[in-house]
């Protein structure tokens, strides 16, 4: 079987407003919208705060298994000359892991996690998208071995190694003026690192912050390019089929985050900062093609590096839990994000939009050792003006109409 490449790696996100990355990894912190940084009520400190290992209320083993379903809807596009356009829906079931040790040694625990840091799929079936964006499937795991030492009782640093292996697959469609064709597969294995630190100058505040470093996912696989010859002979056939690469960027980012205690209320607020300026443009490496290929306007037309130059963004993650009884804890929370990509960089493999998203959640202790969570959000995705950068026909010049994207998610957590 051909590996997995990408033409685009980002489609459209399931999940977060700016760019394809996905930072909710549990059932806490997609009921809590990843405002859970700086306290953490579970194993997925191994993850989100390696550094709050240490100062989990229990001292035992734990673990968590979680499945979350999201649903991205229709994302709907009106060109200039008013004519309407609709992707089918995305869907997709996501599991994460999460384990954190006793302290085998003092002053240490260790941690490991399995999550889906970025994932997408896109489908557009009709000329003018398909042109550039018919399909687009990515899928990324990541496999993040943690640890945490305790420098005083209320200071702790945590670290962890990201090794993150990605694969996915696309495809170009282009019907006029001559039937052209682009299906791209691969995969590939990159590493990164994270760290993280909290304080807690008083029993119930906490100060954390953490940062997580860019993976730069190089991808490796095959191609398989049909580009005509001009029927009259202006241009030769540049059909390719062959060795592709690419390599896109799986952005940084950083977490300044507080917490406060209130008898039985928890009070969060994270600040994420993700660095997507990393994102330059979207290039192709054809290592097996000539000279004769590049004189084939669909071939290059297929080669030629994407724009793209991302800014930075920011997100503000509100959150509250409460304990409601000594058994049941819910939880609400919000979002506000931005977009990563410019109105001139806007295409359909990624029609990128800031977003506003809310969620709520349970958690429910049956003992001491057993633990049930279910949550939910959803995302409000906001109407974006776009004008690609290049005057060709294939790419967006109009709007992306306000969508919406939603999850649900199950999770057990086991102590022992």
């Amino acid at each position: 079987m051909k590996k997995y490449l990408l033409v685009s790696l980002v489609a459209c996100s399931l999940l977060n407003g700016a760019g394809f990355k996905v930072p909710e990894q549990s059932s806490d912190s997609v009921a809590l919208l990843n405002s859970n940084i700086a306290t953490n009520f579970g194993p997925d400190a191994a993850y989100l705060n390696p550094a709050n290992m240490l100062f989990l209320d229990d001292p035992r083993h734990q673990f968590e298994s979680s499945f979350t379903y999201f649903q991205l809807d229709n994302v709907k596009y009106t060109h200039y000359n008013g004519k309407k356009y609709k992707s089918r829906k995305s869907k997709a079931l996501i599991p994460t892991f999460h384990f954190v040790s006793p302290e085998y040694i003092a002053d240490w625990r260790f941690g490991i996690s399995l999550v889906v840091p970025a994932g997408m799929s896109m489908r557009w079936n009709e000329d003018l998208p398909k042109a550039t964006s018919k399909k687009f499937d990515l899928k990324v795991m990541e496999l993040n071995p943690s640890a945490a030492y305790r420098i005083t009782d209320n200071l702790a640093i945590g670290f962890g190694l990201r090794a993150v292996y990605t694969r996915g697959e696309a495809i170009q469609d282009v019907t006029s003026p001559l039937k052209a064709y682009q299906d791209i597969k691969g995969d590939g294995v990159n590493f990164g690192y994270n760290v993280a630190l909290t304080y807690k100058p008083i029993e119930k505040l906490s100060l954390a912050a953490t940062y997580r470093s860019k993976v730069d996912m190089k991808l490796k696989g095959d191609t398989d390019i049909k580009a005509p010859a001009h029927p009259s002979g202006d241009f030769p056939d540049g059909s390719y089929s062959g060795k592709a690469k690419l390599n896109v960027p799986l952005p940084a980012s950083l977490n300044l985050a507080i917490s406060y205690e209130i008898k039985d209320t928890t009070l969060m607020f994270a600040y994420e900062k993700t660095y997507w300026s990393a994102w330059k443009e979207l290039n192709f490496d054809y290592p097996d093609a000539t000279a004769t290929h590049s004189l084939n306007p669909f071939f290059k037309a297929f080669d030629e590096p994407k724009v793209r130059n991302w800014k930075n963004t920011n997100a503000y993650r509100f959150g509250i839990a409460h304990n409601a009884t000594s058994k049941l804890r819910v939880m609400g929370s919000v979002v506000f994000d931005e977009a990563a990509s410019l109105s001139s960089t806007t295409s359909f493999d990624l029609p990128d939009t800031k977003a506003t998203t809310y969620g709520a959640g349970f958690n429910y202790k049956f003992s001491e050792d057993l633990e049930l969570g279910m949550s939910y959000f959803y995302q409000d995705r906001k109407k974006r003006d776009v004008k690609y950068y290049s005057d060709k026909p294939n790419y967006p010049n109009g709007a992306f109409e306000k969508g919406n994207a939603q999850a649900i998610n199950l999770g057990i957590k086991y102590k022992f």
